[in-house]
């Protein structure tokens, strides 16, 4: 390391950097894989999705409607136990201090099914009563600090009213592997409007789990859903094959589906979905591979080149009768000691770059994770794995050599020339595709969080009612009405975009309409919904207070209206779920009330009850948007003490639904940096060994009258023309991953020829930068020097 201080630097700096890198990419593609996989039970624990045909167009939704979960559960064979979870923050209240939690109301089987272990209590019995709650740890310090919470009373505020609850366990807390998070427990029978809800065989709004029996499997589950859906929808199944007509003929148009539960993290249709993509624990295998793979290749290009020095040695060992494999055992050594150096200071680097990766990637790593056995196993086998290949291969080829080859001065490696190159030539194809893609994705990030949705996103401030009553809701009409900034105010029961409080949502509602089965969106708006975010109305009014008959009135948008396919839809009539006739007041231009990668789907806004309403929007005229909205969330916090999440404006709101397109930016952006760096890092190390061969030969050129640029130039030309080869390689393999990737937008950017010739020329000049700080120094060297040296 002493004598070959550039080659060594290089090797440690390279590796340790991408061991860095692959660790944390791979302990975080281990925890996405690894959710939930704590529970007993969970290799039969399911949740149950239905899926809609209606004539190839297949919709799916997690919500289940109340009774077919006893239905479930009492008619099909090898069903254990059955569990609804809705979940809330709901307000605790406990003597004069209030809290938030994130609750979840469950059936009494719920701790029987999942692994949640009680540190007090028992799980048979903690939620036999529905006055009864458990409470996690972190929730019992919170509230009840060192007091023994057993049999205490706390206070939950379930719309708008405090209602006592007996606390009868304590769960620990969760791992932070866990889809299912909660601070509180209780009974699914708590949720206003049960009552309704368990004889409502056309109401669908929770999510189901159930629990099958040892040997039961997925397929049999689904299998004898079909009767049961047969016999409790039938007049549902009737219609729907009737609209499809002849392409329903032989096919079931309406199913259960049951999500295995290591599926529920990754799996968009699960109520527990984290909205990550499939692929992206694979991404991130992918990345650390590649990562690795680089620095490998920097790892043997230089080791075969540093044996280029060291012919005397080689020839001496093997005349003195060392045998093949003792040259091997001695090179690789030599190598695993450099790959030692750098895996110690790589998980240095990862404990102190942890916290920044977290934040900056949106993970939750921590150390705890190399408690895991299989964890420290395949760190220590992947290290072993990448010393072997890595230094492996080099001492293979050093340990070959002929000997009669070494002892006349020629090392004879074949062609280790064109190992070379090909490995040179494969690190820049890495490196082309990610900065490719990573400008790719920039320019969908910019083209979605630009492109018109159709409504007022910059002036519109969304406040989540957090539990709210509607005596709250009025008293925030009268109080922002007195600030001249404020221009109107509405509600509406779903957000636009993703708010502070994280949650966004839609409700999908189909009915019959003309002998055929349409299928909407459903919004339930307040008074001025339209006003205050700017909808364009195409035909008809807006919902008034001066008409008593818009309590049955609907405003749809325009593809609504062409589903109606009448001349003038306004005055239309239809019933949704065999409800109360409703008829069409109004027509807006479409919006986008979803993200961009749905395509703008049927709409249908209706004027409900306050209850129905979860979050207020207020449109302001203000040249400081940051003192307004602090001035409005005072005045909310004021009227309702409860508040707990934060106002945003609707911009704010539309960004944060693209938080995984920008997660994936963000790194391809740092998997290509590092692959540049890594990349020029052995380019350098080559160039310097290059230089060093062809000393004698630049002397001789300058004596002859080359100009320094000249010289440049022909020491440079060789290293350019193997980038520009991976440019060309690399142009259609990005095309490809990025055109595949943009299929999941509705709405996208098209892929253009100049990205990849920006690329390519960016990938040249960093090249060139990298070879001629060393060509230059060789071509300005004195040739005396360099003649009399050689």
């Amino acid at each position: 390391m002493r004598k070959q201080k550039v080659f060594a630097a290089v090797n440690i700096a390279g590796m340790s950097t991408a061991l860095c890198a692959a660790l944390l990419l791979s302990v975080t593609a281990y925890r996405e894989w690894t959710f939930d996989n704590f529970h007993e039970n969970g290799a039969h624990i399911y949740q149950i999705v239905s899926e809609e045909n209606n004539s190839g167009n297949i919709r799916t939704t997690s919500s289940i409607s109340v009774p077919l979960s006893a239905a479930i559960q009492k008619e099909i064979p090898g069903v254990k136990a059955v569990t609804f979870m809705a979940g809330y923050n709901l307000p605790v209240r406990y003597g004069d201090k209030h809290f938030y939690l994130s609750t979840e109301k469950v059936n009494a089987s719920f701790l029987q099914m999942f692994t949640f272990p009680l540190v007090k209590g028992n799980k048979q019995t903690a939620l036999q009563q529905l006055n009864e709650v458990v409470l996690t740890e972190n929730a019992v310090a919170a509230i009840f600090k060192q007091e023994d919470p057993i049999g205490k009373t706390i206070e939950l505020n379930l719309s708008g009213k405090w209602q006592p609850f007996i606390v009868s366990a304590v769960a620990a807390n969760l791992p932070d592997n866990s889809g299912i998070s909660f601070e509180l427990l209780t009974r699914f029978e708590n949720e206003p409007d049960y009552a309704t809800y368990k004889n409502d065989w056309n109401s669908s709004n929770f999510p189901l789990f159930v629990q099958l029996e040892p040997g039961v499997n997925k397929a049999s589950l689904e299998r004898n859903i079909i009767p049961l859906l047969h016999k409790y929808y039938k007049g549902k199944i009737e219609d729907m094959q009737k609209q499809a007509g002849a392409s329903a003929k032989g096919q079931e148009v309406f199913l259960m589906k049951a999500l295995r539960m290591k599926d529920f993290h990754l799996d968009e249709r699960s109520n527990f979905y984290s909205g990550l993509n499939k692929f992206y624990p694979w991404l991130m295998i992918i990345l650390a591979v590649l990562i690795i793979s680089i620095a490998g290749i920097n790892f043997i290009n230089l080791s075969i080149a540093r044996s280029l020095g060291r012919s005397g040695e080689i020839g001496l060992r093997k005349s003195l009768g060392a045998m093949d494999r003792q040259l091997l055992l001695q090179f690789w050594a030599e190598s695993f000691l450099l790959c030692f150096f750098a895996f110690l200071l790589s998980i240095g680097m990862m404990l102190a770059l942890l916290p920044y990766y977290n934040r900056t990637f949106g993970h939750n790593i921590s150390l705890h994770i190399f408690r895991h056995i299989s964890v420290l196993l395949g760190v220590v086998a992947g290290f072993f794995l990448v010393t072997l290949l890595a230094g492996g291969l080099p001492a293979w080829k050093v340990a070959r050599l002929n000997i009669l080859e070494v002892l006349k001065g020629k090392l004879g490696m074949g062609k280790s020339s064109a190992l070379r190159n090909g490995l040179i030539i494969i690190q820049f194809v890495v490196a082309v595709v990610l900065i490719s893609c990573t400008s790719i994705i920039w320019q969908q990030l910019n083209f979605i969080q630009s492109a018109p949705l159709g409504y007022n996103a910059t002036q519109v401030i969304s406040i989540p009612l957090d539990n709210a009553t509607s005596a709250n809701m009025a008293a925030m009409r009268s109080r922002l009405a007195e600030l001249p900034e404020v221009k109107s105010v509405t509600a509406s029961m779903l957000n636009l975009g993703m708010g502070k409080d994280g949650s966004s949502g839609n409700w999908t509602r189909g009915f019959g309409y003309k002998n055929k089965q349409i299928t909407t969106q459903c919004l339930v708006v307040d008074y001025d919904y339209i006003k205050t975010l700017d909808l364009k109305m195409l035909s008809g009014r807006d919902f008034s207070r001066d008409y008593g008959t818009d309590s049955t009135a609907v405003v749809i948008n325009e593809k609504m209206a062409k589903l109606l396919d009448v001349a003038d839809p306004v005055g239309t009539q239809f019933s949704m779920d065999e409800g109360k006739p409703l008829h069409v007041i109004g027509v807006v231009k479409d919006y986008h009330y979803e993200s961009l990668r749905k395509g703008i789907e049927p709409l249908v806004m209706v004027i409900n009850e306050p209850t129905a309403l979860n979050y207020i929007f207020v449109k302001v005229e203000t040249p400081n948007s940051v003192s307004t909205i602090s001035k409005i969330s005072a005045i909310w916090k004021d009227i309702n003490p409860l508040a707990e999440n934060a106002a945003s404006f609707l911009d704010e709101n539309t960004q944060r639904m693209y938080q995984q397109e920008q997660r994936f930016s963000r790194i391809f952006m740092t998997g290509a940096v590092l692959a540049v760096i890594i990349s020029c890092m052995g380019l350098f190390a080559i160039a310097v060994m290059v230089m060093t061969q062809r000393q004698k030969e630049i002397g001789i050129r300058k004596v002859l009258g080359a100009s320094v640029s000249g010289i440049v130039l022909l020491l440079s030309k060789d290293f350019l023309r193997l980038v520009l080869i991976a440019v060309v390689i690399a142009a259609p393999a990005a095309w490809y991953f990025m055109d595949r990737w943009l299929e999941r937008f509705q709405y996208h950017v098209n892929i253009h020829w100049w990205v990849f010739v920006l690329t390519g020329l960016l990938a040249v000049c960093i090249a060139f930068i990298t070879v001629s700080m060393q060509s230059v120094k060789a071509a300005l060297a004195n040739p005396v020097k360099s003649l009399s040296n050689n």
